[in-house]
């Protein structure tokens, strides 16, 4: 890194650490339907009340209730709350968080706005590896696979709202650099900041990195699997290093989850369809 992209490091960082990042924020949408989630008094009705206000939400719901991957039933659901009932409120709450995650920051910058497109691109992918992997294996909920997916990557949405135009001024290697390096620790921060799950944070926070104070959860194993996966298919993670020279299956995430040549194979079908059905109905 050169000096200035040093400092830059160092400035978020700081703006993370002292409360003086501009990070992104939740839509109210969002924060209305957690409060009715936990509430036991209201159900679908209220929540397609709120979500019906926001047409981005009210779109993509209506779309994931319908596609292949989430489809629970032989008919098709032409209103809100017919769509939530099918979903659920904690699934519809958990899809609405992932849909805000990959929503592109309003950046003027054109470097910035290819690597948000890039990051989501790469998250669409690992959602949809992570959530046909966790049916295959059996040790991780699909739903919770695919939202982990969705959000691993957030801390580059994080850094880039947080210092647009510091970032503008970079290379575009310099922005790799930065990122690569930050993104976790901002990813978990973020997902603090939005009252995540545990299970969330800890994955935005360790993922892609093999050390001692890596927490043995199987989740993680998850997504750093299919990352190595899709590397090995061409795509390749835009912000995490994958070791190479490294068999699939001696791979250390790989084989605490007890993967084999099945399961690759049958993820990399898969991505087939999969990717090009979640661009449709993410199609923000």
């Amino acid at each position: 890194m050169t000096t200035d992209t040093f400092e830059l490091a160092t400035e978020i960082r700081r703006r993370f650490r002292d409360g003086d990042a501009r990070l992104p924020v939740l839509p109210e949408a969002v924060i209305e339907v957690r409060k009715i989630v936990n509430d036991a008094e209201k159900g679908a009705m209220d929540i397609a009340r709120v979500i019906g206000s926001d047409t981005t939400f009210s779109t993509t719901v209506l779309r994931i209730a319908n596609s292949a991957r989430f489809k629970t039933g032989s008919y098709e659901v032409r209103n809100l709350s017919m769509a939530i009932q099918r979903l659920g409120g904690r699934r519809t709450l958990q899809l609405m968080t992932a849909i805000s995650s990959q929503l592109h920051l309003a950046v003027k910058d054109k470097t910035l706005q290819s690597l948000l497109r890039e990051s989501s691109k790469h998250s669409l992918l690992v959602a949809v590896a992570a959530q046909h992997l966790a049916k295959l294996v059996g040790s991780v909920d699909p739903e919770e696979a695919f939202m982990a997916g969705m959000m691993f990557d957030v801390g580059v949405s994080a850094i880039v709202c947080a210092v647009p135009e510091e970032l503008a001024r970079c290379s575009l290697e310099e922005n790799h650099h930065i990122l690569s390096q930050l993104h976790r620790e901002m990813g978990g921060r973020l997902l603090t900041y939005w009252d995540m799950p545990n299970s969330f944070i800890s994955l935005a926070s360790h993922h892609g990195v093999e050390s001692d104070d890596r927490p043995r959860e199987s989740l993680i194993d998850l997504i750093d699997s299919v990352q190595f996966m899709l590397a090995d298919t061409g795509h390749t993670p835009p912000f995490d290093e994958v070791p190479e020279g490294v068999d699939a299956l001696n791979y250390p995430p790989m084989q605490r989850l007890g993967l084999n040549e099945t399961h690759l194979a049958a993820v990399e079908i898969e991505l087939e369809d999969g990717f090009e059905e979640l661009q449709g109905i993410f199609s923000l």
